[in-house]
């Protein structure tokens, strides 16, 4: 039998490929041709870092708490994408926000499909910089 249970690793690693190898994404980031190390440390799996500096964008994938449905074996999960760009490059934080939902909406992964949420609008993010998020939802079986 064929288990759609959700398996966060997995789902995240699958989703943070998908990003990083996305020409418009790397474009937009300023890491055409950069090394696979580079890219993974400026697109990272995690809400925190310490390392932010300069003029790097940083984009954050990250899971936030379960919302319970009507059912209970069935649970909402919800992906949050941030972006972290220098102040003066906010729009570029909009238009990659833009291709994440592109790219995102309606990703399947573990024949479970994801779906854009909502945007978030501005967030809190480092003196210097501008953050946007969006966040995806999909429905998993406990």
């Amino acid at each position: 039998m064929w288990c759609h249970c959700f398996d966060p690793g997995k789902d995240i690693n699958n989703i943070h490929k998908r990003v990083r190898e996305d020409a418009t994404i790397l474009s937009l980031m300023e890491l055409v041709g950069a090394s696979s190390d580079t890219v993974a440390s400026q697109i990272i799996k995690r809400s925190r870092w310490d390392d932010l500096a300069g003029n790097e964008k940083r984009i954050c994938i990250y899971f936030k708490p379960s919302m319970p449905s009507r059912n209970s074996i069935i649970t909402g999960e919800l992906l949050q994408v941030d972006c972290h760009v220098p102040a003066k490059d906010d729009y570029v934080a909009y238009k990659i926000q833009g291709r994440i939902k592109q790219i995102l909406h309606g990703h399947e992964v573990g024949s479970r499909k994801y779906y854009f949420y909502g945007q978030l609008g501005e967030l809190l993010t480092m003196d210097g910089f501008f953050c946007v998020g969006n966040r995806f939802v999909f429905y998993a079986t406990i």
